[in-house]
């Protein structure tokens, strides 16, 4: 059924539906109104613009997405203000998130083959100089033919910029997948990526998160001092690529995500 239109808001677009939304901004599948292509519409808050450091965040997704014409990357159409309200106008992924697929079950394989090519995404970014910061599943989402995209810049790091936001961002970023580093407020790099793989890496192996019954405070301190959580036995052959990838010292994990690539076995 063609889904019920709305006035647009933003000019230019004719928004179709409202498809996600968080604390500061909403998602909306609309037509770009000149050639009918169908986009995903995050539209900021209007109370957000005010906000200077969740304001500045958002102008810095554009730029760093803008940058990055790369496949495994939302595509970016056009970026501006409708009244109030900051817009980033970007490819529309019609084929759900990695967070539905995990709750829906994912075979052993098939979760080593989602690792894999997400860690060809971040390799392809970080290779530019850029650390996501806020690897998650939702974060996670997929085209049509199946390959998967990373959204949601808005905690980034451009390694060539100087950031004054470091210190609101480790508070921003969603616990559950945050590294060490990043919960003791440490500078990151690539292998702060890779740890918050591997913590989807498990959840996508066990359909459980990592640390289940921690609340936010206490997962960062388990992120830093807890053991890494074993896999139950049927999964145990699994247990030294997890290992690698969810050490406590990012010397101890893969040096790169290209290398973390090379140890997955299909």
């Amino acid at each position: 059924m063609e889904a019920k239109r709305t006035e647009p808001l933003v000019p230019g677009f004719t928004t179709l539906a409202r498809i996600g939304e968080g604390g500061q901004a909403q998602v909306y599948l609309a037509e770009r109104d000149y050639d009918g292509l169908r986009v995903a519409l995050k539209v900021l808050d209007s109370r957000m613009r005010q906000d200077k450091v969740f304001l500045e965040r958002f102008v810095r997704e554009y730029k760093l997405l803008s940058k990055l014409e790369i496949e495994h990357v939302a595509r970016i159409y056009d970026q501006g203000f409708a009244g109030e309200h900051p817009y980033i106008a970007m490819e529309f992924l019609p084929s759900g998130t990695l967070a539905a697929r995990i709750h829906e079950g994912l075979a052993p394989r098939a979760a080593l083959r989602v690792t894999a090519q997400v860690a060809r995404a971040l390799d392809a970014i970080h290779t530019r100089g850029i650390i996501h910061r806020d690897l998650k599943p939702a974060n996670i989402l997929f085209r049509a033919d199946g390959r998967p995209v990373i959204v949601d810049f808005g905690l980034a790091k451009d390694l060539a910029m100087d950031s004054t936001l470091t210190g609101q961002q480790r508070l921003l970023a969603t616990p559950r997948y945050m590294s060490p580093e990043q919960c003791m407020g440490k500078p990151v790099d690539a292998r702060s990526d890779i740890y918050s793989l591997g913590c989807i890496l498990w959840e996508m192996l066990t359909r459980e998160r990592i640390y289940a019954t921690a609340g936010p405070a206490d997962l960062m301190r388990m992120h830093v001092t807890a053991p890494i959580p074993k896999l139950p036995q049927a999964l145990a052959a699994h247990q030294p690529l997890l290992d690698r990838m969810l050490a406590k010292e990012p010397a101890d994990r893969f040096k790169s995500a290209a290398d973390l690539v090379g140890s997955i076995t299909l």
